[in-house]
């Protein structure tokens, strides 16, 4: 499955691999299961085509985080990472482009 030219397992890994460097930064501790997890949620809401996606990535994530970390933790596409960003800004451009058409 592709999203703009990528593949949905590499944008969720370059997620998964902003939030482990965040929450190390950021003295949070969480185990392999935690990030499994995140992963097979982000899978299964972006294997959707874009108008039946209810959710963004980063609001997926803020989610996830603030249930299993028991958290208020408010995550910005700024706390991870400018790949990232780069990434994120990518899959809206390609979501604004399928729901123009």
């Amino acid at each position: 499955i592709f999203l703009m030219n990528i593949e949905i397992e590499d944008f969720i890994d370059v997620l998964n691999e902003g939030l482990k460097k965040y929450l190390k930064q950021n003295n949070y501790s969480v185990d392999k299961s935690f990030y499994d997890q995140l992963e097979k949620k982000l899978h299964h809401e972006l294997s959707r085509p874009f108008n039946e996606q209810l959710f963004t990535p980063t609001q997926l994530l803020n989610n996830y985080v603030q249930k299993n970390l028991n958290s208020t933790l408010r995550l910005t596409p700024f706390d991870l990472g400018e790949e990232f960003r780069s990434t994120l800004l990518r899959w809206g451009v390609a979501k604004a482009k399928f729901l123009d058409e």
